[in-house]
Parts: C-alpha cells; sequence; structure tokens
C-alpha cells in the first residue's frame, strides 16, 4: 500500500530541552561545526557536564544547540541544549544498527551498535537507545531515547 506521506519521528517528543556544560577534554567537546557535522550524540562526562565520551561509552542523548559565549580561556563553548528523550537522529559508524536492538557512542559523535556484554553493571542497563529506524542511504539512525 502505498501513501502519500512519508514517516519521520525526528525529535518527536524530545521537549524540554537539558542545559549542560560542555566537556573541556581533547576532542571530547562539542563545537557548532560539530553540530552542522551532525555529530551530536553525547555522554554525561561530569556532574552537569556532557562530551563526546568514548567509544563504546552509554548514549545520554543529543546535542542540538552550543553557546556562542566560551569557557574562559578556551575555544569551547559555556554552555550547550541536549535532547534526552524522545525519538533522535544520528550518524552511525561502521555496521548499520539493527532495528529494534540498542546503541552505544563512538567516541566521535557518532553512534554504533551496541557491543554485547553479558554483564550488566549495578546501575542498570549498559545501553541506551533503541533503534526504531535505519536510513543506510543517508547514514542515519533514528533513536527512542525514553
Amino acid at each position: 500500500m502505498s501513501s502519500q506521506f512519508s514517516i519521520d519521528n525526528s525529535g518527536i517528543g524530545g521537549t524540554p530541552f537539558l542545559t549542560f556544560t560542555v566537556d573541556t577534554t581533547a576532542d571530547k567537546d562539542f563545537t557548532q561545526s560539530d553540530l552542522d557535522d551532525n555529530l551530536t550524540a553525547c555522554v554525561i562526562s561530569d556532574d552537569n557536564e556532557v562530551g563526546m565520551g568514548a567509544d563504546g561509552g552509554k548514549l545520554f542523548g543529543k546535542v542540538v544547540w552550543v553557546s556562542q559565549e566560551l569557557q574562559s580561556g578556551t575555544t569551547i563553548p559555556a554552555l550547550c541544549a541536549v535532547q534526552a528523550r524522545g525519538v533522535a537522529r544520528f550518524k552511525y559508524v561502521a555496521q548499520a544498527p539493527v532495528v529494534n536492538q540498542m546503541v552505544e557512542i563512538d567516541g566521535a559523535g557518532k553512534v554504533k551498535q551496541a557491543s554485547a556484554d553479558a554483564d550488566i553493571a549495578a546501575g542498570g542497563h549498559l545501553m541506551r537507545g533503541q533503534v526504531i529506524a535505519v536510513d543506510s542511504g543517508a547514514g542515519t539512525c533514528d533513536v527512542w531515547l525514553g
């Protein structure tokens, strides 16, 4: 059955956005150019702070905005806004994530299929973000953040 409508859930249920500071660790911060390149997958890196984290880290959300104000003595934005719920669209790396499976971050602003792990941490499930759609042509996937 064909339809004149296409499904696009990106951003649905994503508000309100949360405010965080940006991690100042080399190559783990977010800049406007990262956002322009759709490198937006983030982890919690410290108290009220997000960054790109390390390969295999737990996805927290999607950075949607960075401030023009910079952290003192750096070129790193002072603040950012993060979508931490709803449906977010991310670029993915390597093999495409699988629908109905979980993702983790790659440490450079993208997501990837979550690796298998028999150990579940005391804090709960190791991964966050269930894949609801994959666009292999665009290299993106839509992820339900919760």
